[in-house]
């Protein structure tokens, strides 16, 4: 049982790549920490989403090309026992990302143009104290570096953005203007008849057009790395191969330089250079073990982040470009040692759904996966690799809290490989 404890149990938990909610991507498992003394892994996988759709009402847009983009996954990590009681592990990973792209004409589609490119990396010192044979405590802090880049556009934005801006540069609400605009007889008398609300239409048919010739709206924002910072503790009994281990990660703040454009060139210009103020989100890793057979694993986990408390709010434009629920994250596995050298597992993963309307950004609605694994053990040498296929959940993206795309019936495929060795 030892061996399936160090091989096939970590074979379950972290070889295959897999599509999760939000911006998750590692999963931030500090899982390293209980490797044996001198080990180092390298894991690399790749994950392909297929995630198509339609505009609902609009120009009827479809979004044939996979809105989801391929991405890659690289992890690093090194454990070192100090004593029989003391070890550290150093893992670096990329825990949040997000690759979207709406590729058709943003002058025929709701949301066409429209793309997120997030990426992160973080190196994580993480250390932890044997208090007894069976409890131990741990704790880490990390370089967490963070950067994106969005562009807003297509039909929707436009205009959303147009309405908002004539509403806000007259001094009415939005709402009304854009029910007035839809022919509403009440938001009409409340604007003060047709003769205004026939020119505050002229006006958002001019800035929409400005909208559509400047390219929609564009936001950089630079590198910010902040320190991140994270406690635990584990409950083992070796003999089993059990082992119940609770990660909390703090909430990050951090701050960074952007720059954004929109309506160049327009009495409504919003272009500047400006800074935003952000965060990443707090989450509780819960991983367990425990062997259940000779030779046979049981492995489960529980991943929560809250993602609603991510708010990245530019100054130009003046509303959340991240609009994302709490996630919660469900697995289940079985680990089998066949022999001395080969090992397999199967891991069934499960994201609930949320509210039908997403983010453009995120245009998928919980999921549910399989993966399958192996391992091959020769020495002091693994190697191990996995494959996930996960159905997406469907969603509806929205603008304005109203309804602009569909996607329906669409999954991702992930192949993840990791090199184990003890030195």
């Amino acid at each position: 049982m030892k061996t399936l404890t160090s091989g096939a149990a970590l074979l379950a938990l972290s070889t295959t790549t897999a599509f999760a909610a939000g911006l998750d991507r590692s999963g931030q498992s500090v899982a390293a920490v209980f490797a044996p003394g001198g080990t180092t892994s390298l894991s690399f996988g790749v994950v392909v989403p297929q995630v198509t759709g339609k505009d609902i009402g609009g120009s009827g847009g479809s979004y044939d090309d996979s809105v989801g983009q391929t991405y890659g996954q690289v992890g690093i990590s090194y454990t070192h026992n100090i004593n029989e009681k003391s070890s550290f592990a150093l893992i670096i990973d990329q825990p949040y990302g997000a690759d979207v792209e709406y590729g058709t004409s943003p002058l025929t589609s709701n949301l066409g143009g429209t793309s997120a490119d997030l990426d992160s990396l973080a190196l994580t010192a993480v250390a932890r104290y044997k208090v007894s044979d069976r409890f131990s405590v741990f704790g880490g802090v990390s370089a967490q570096r963070i950067t994106a880049s969005v562009a807003l556009n297509g039909t929707a934005y436009r205009d959303a953005v147009a309405v908002s801006g004539v509403a806000e540069a007259a001094g009415v609400d939005s709402g009304v203007l854009g029910a007035a605009l839809q022919g509403d007889s009440a938001s009409v008398v409340a604007l003060g008849g047709p003769a205004t609300v026939g020119a505050l239409g002229a006006q958002v048919a001019s800035v929409a057009g400005a909208f559509a010739a400047t390219g929609g709206y564009n936001f950089d924002m630079d590198e910010s790395t902040e320190a991140h910072y994270l406690i635990g503790a584990a409950y083992e009994i070796p003999d089993i191969a059990l082992r119940i281990a609770g990660t909390y990660h703090f909430e990050t703040e951090h701050k960074a330089d952007t720059t954004e454009s929109l309506l160049t060139g327009t009495p409504l210009s919003r272009s500047q250079n400006s800074t935003v103020e952000f965060v990443t989100p707090q989450s509780f890793n819960l991983e367990a073990q425990t062997g259940i057979a000779p030779g046979t694993l049981l492995t489960a986990s529980w991943r929560w982040t809250e993602f609603s408390a991510v708010d990245i709010v530019p100054t130009g434009l003046g509303r959340d470009l991240v609009n994302i629920d709490d996630s919660n994250r469900y697995t289940l596995g079985v680990a089998r040692q066949f022999s001395d050298k080969l090992a397999g597992s199967v891991t069934l993963s499960y994201e609930p759904e949320g509210d039908d309307l997403v983010s453009p950004l995120g245009p998928t609605n919980g999921l549910k996966g399989i993966s399958v694994g192996g391992r091959w053990t020769d020495g002091p040498l693994n190697i191990s690799g996995g494959i996930n296929y996960s159905i997406l959940g469907d969603a509806k993206p929205a603008v304005g809290d109203m309804a602009v795309a569909e996607f329906t019936d669409n999954h991702a495929v992930g192949v993840g490989f990791k090199i184990d060795m003890k030195f």
